[in-house]
This record gives structure tokens, sequence and C-alpha cells, in this order.
């Protein structure tokens, strides 16, 4: 039977697959330190706010191992990001750096060249809504290269719903969300779902997103193209 309930619209493409992933094992090609956010100016006092660092992690021969849901595609290459962090109690240095350290990797040039089993794990927060959610290294080389049928794990709880959209993928990077946020609406539609996205919500990021400051980044980075009103993935 049709959907006629839009807000039981499943996601489709890329932004299914990060949201559903779990566990994959690749070859990884690329880890390579950037930067975003540098051209984005503090509503407030009006200064320029220092850009944030992450690691963005590139994988090919992708073997999906875990999953939430069927995918919508075929996945043979996956990247990830996570945002880095100088401070104890974070997911790069509570998770992802120690994940490193139990095989004695060093970040980023450590991964390269080797095939890695990452897995998505969670650093739990007093209030759950700052939850940190990302892969982690859980084994090196060594796996099986036979073909599985990837297994799903149904999440113990499932996410919400707010004004009609499905709660995103739960990587750090809030670029990230709100640039999955912003396919296929206008600026005012994104503007409406990004205040109501639990990323956003209590966070100074929210007033650059409502001056129109984070699609203008999204798009002067390439990572977003405005048609016929509405953005749309270059």
């Amino acid at each position: 039977m049709p959907l006629t309930d839009r807000s039981k619209a499943k996601e489709g493409g890329w932004a299914q697959v990060r949201a559903a992933m779990l566990k994959f094992t690749g070859d990884v090609v690329s880890a390579e330190f950037g930067k975003w956010g540098g051209q984005m100016v503090d509503p407030d006092t009006g200064k320029q706010l220092p850009p944030k660092e992450f690691l963005e992690v590139a994988c090919e021969n992708v073997e999906v191992l875990e999953v939430t849901e069927e995918l919508t595609m075929e996945v043979t290459e996956f990247n990830f990001r996570i945002n880095c962090s100088d401070y104890k109690g974070s997911f790069w240095v509570e998770m992802f750096l120690e994940s490193a350290d139990k095989f004695k990797l060093l970040i980023p040039d450590g991964l390269e060249g080797k095939r890695i089993t990452f897995e998505k794990q969670t650093l739990e927060a007093e209030d759950p809504k700052y939850n940190s959610t990302n892969f982690v290294i859980l084994d090196v080389a060594g796996t099986s290269a036979k073909k599985t049928t990837p297994k799903v794990r149904k999440a113990a709880q499932e996410p919400e719903e707010v004004a009609g959209e499905v709660e995103q993928t739960s990587g750090e990077d809030p670029m990230e969300v709100a640039r999955q946020l912003a396919i296929g609406k206008t600026e005012a539609q994104f503007k409406t779902a990004v205040a109501l996205h639990p990323v956003f919500v209590g966070s100074p990021l929210l007033n650059l997103a409502k001056a129109g400051m984070i699609t203008k980044a999204l798009i002067d980075d390439g990572k977003l193209v405005e048609v016929d009103g509405k953005y749309q993935e270059p």
C-alpha cells in the first residue's frame, strides 16, 4: 500500500546507510585530519569562530557486518568523520583514541593500508541528549574475507520523530547532520527542522543556522547546491 503519512517516510541513499551501518570491515585507503566551520561568525560577538578539527577515514572493499535495517543501496566504499577534541570525556579521547591505543596504531598514518573492522559505539552522557555515537576500531586485519549476510540488530529504542523528520545519523559532526537535514528543503524548512533537532537544541550553532550561516558554509564548501529554491547534493 502506498505511503500516505509523510512522517513515516524512510531515509534513502547515503543518509540511510550512515544511520543504519553498525559494523563493517574495510581497507583503509586514507585517514586525514581536516577542519570545518572556519567561515562561521558568532552572531553575538561578531567574531569569527575557530574551525573545528576532524579525522576523516575512507575505506574500500567494504564488507557490511551489522546494520539496524536492510541497506537501501550496495556499499563497497564508506567514509566517516569524527570530531577531534583536546578534552577528557570526549568521544575522541575516551572512545576512538582508546580503541587505537589497544592496537598500538598511530593516528592518522597508522590506519592507512590496513584492513580494519569498525563498530559504532556510544559514549553516554549524564543527559542522554548529549550522547556521542560514532565508529571505533574493533579489530585490525585477520578478519574473514568470506562474504557474509549482514545481520540486523534492532536498536534498544526507536529514534524519535521530530516534526515529521526521522532522527538523522548519530555521527558527531553537526555540519553533516545539518547537510542531511537540508537536502530537499527550502531555507525556511531547513531552519524549522534544525531548530527541533537534538544535535542543535541548546547549541550555539542553532543561532548560526537561523542566520543562514551553516547552509552558506555548506554551499561554499561544495557540499550543497541550491536548485529551484531547495538544497540538493552536488
